[in-house]
């Protein structure tokens, strides 16, 4: 499924290097956790895992196939494709109501509106906002923006999911709602890798790996 070899992240304008050979497999179903402190390189890897960014050297292969080198526009297709999102920030459009939000990806991938309408109410009744769905991110409280956000990034049917820190900023309970969630679509099959400073989240995961200083390390 994602599988980096050899990866490295250079940013020469200030000469950080955020990843050092950096080798990486993740299966079709797997759920791994990524812990590390701050400046560990935690955000430079949620980067090139989403085709957000770059490496300065090795592989990395999506789907088998080599992402390595591609032009930004292909790039950018495959991300609408193949990766779906779950922010810290939750990154919801606020003119926009929940259901909305849900179908914007579907709608940049030009798919119909009928079908795009249904696929979001499918997937916000996933996370349990089908009470919800013409609320604005104002109306909601943050746990009910980050279930619009989980629903918005499955609802294109990715082939993995990536949440960088999900859970940030949540009350205990909206947190436990959201690793739930996340529970819920590993086992019903979904590819997750979640990035968090978070231990007890992390230990949610089948696999937990560590990044010190742009090494990873762990099973």
């Amino acid at each position: 499924m994602l599988k980096l070899i050899h990866a490295s992240k250079i940013y020469h304008d200030s000469g950080v290097q955020a990843l050092r050979d950096v080798n990486l497999h993740v299966a079709a179903g797997d759920y791994v956790s990524i812990t590390g402190a701050s400046g560990s390189g935690k955000s430079t890897l949620m980067h090139i895992l989403g085709l957000l960014d770059t490496l300065s050297a090795g592989q990395y292969l999506l789907g088998g196939a080599d992402v390595s080198c591609l032009p930004p526009h292909t790039l950018a297709r495959l991300r609408s494709e193949q990766i779906g999102f779950i922010f810290q920030g939750f990154r919801l459009l606020p003119g926009m109501t929940a259901l909305e939000n849900v179908a914007l990806p579907l709608t940049l991938q030009g798919i119909p509106r009928t079908e795009r309408l249904e696929r979001a109410e499918q997937a916000l009744a996933r996370v349990g906002l089908s009470e919800r769905t013409t609320h604005r991110p104002d109306q909601l409280s943050g746990g009910q923006q980050q279930r619009v956000a989980i629903a918005r990034a499955v609802v294109t049917k990715p082939r993995v999911v990536l949440a960088d820190e999900p859970t940030a900023g949540l009350d205990p309970e909206a947190a436990e709602d959201v690793l739930s969630l996340l529970d819920g679509l590993h086992h019903a099959g979904h590819t997750i890798v979640l990035i968090t400073h978070d231990r007890a989240a992390a230990l949610r995961a089948a696999r937990r790996l560590y990044l010190e200083s742009g090494v990873l390390s762990g099973g």
